[in-house]
């Protein structure tokens, strides 16, 4: 299933558990919303706002270092969510549709529009690759959990 990107402010219920990063690289909350670029992160924005146990979250709280394939250069890169939970168990969440998680299969025809779009596919997997082994290694280092959730665990 394709899901459409979309925007819009999504209102918390409870906009005491949301925390506002005090170094925002973008505006992605203003009094009580939250911008959602996914209908997927809008579901999430609704599991962290109204889920008990969340005790609480924030949007892309901070930057953590990637070296992009593509380039060999250092970048940023910001999470989408971090949680904490009731327990004490805090997690960051990647929101990625499933097809993005998966490597690119080669066109069966092959042309210069197929080519292109199987070269951005692949590029696009191996800069996420990058970007999450290096948050996987943040996490271990500050026991967080690293999760990256698709619309098969956002139904």
């Amino acid at each position: 299933m394709k899901y459409k990107s979309h925007q819009g402010w999504y209102k918390l219920r409870n906009p005491q558990k949301f925390i506002k990063v005090i170094d925002e690289h973008m505006q992605s909350s203003r009094d009580g919303y939250l911008l959602y670029k996914s209908s997927l992160e809008k579901k999430m924005m609704q599991y962290c706002d109204l889920n008990k146990f969340v005790k609480c979250f924030s949007l892309e709280p901070f930057a953590i270092p990637y070296v992009k394939p593509t380039d060999g250069k250092v970048h940023r890169y910001y999470v989408d969510f971090y949680l904490e939970f009731c327990t004490g168990h805090k997690v960051l969440v990647e929101i990625k549709t499933f097809a993005e998680t998966r490597k690119p299969l080669k066109p069966k025809r092959l042309n210069a529009k197929t080519v292109q779009a199987y070269n951005e596919a692949m590029q696009t997997f191996l800069i996420n690759m990058a970007k999450w082994k290096y948050a996987k290694e943040f996490c271990n280092k500050h026991s967080f959990e690293f999760l990256i959730l698709t619309e098969n665990e956002l139904k």
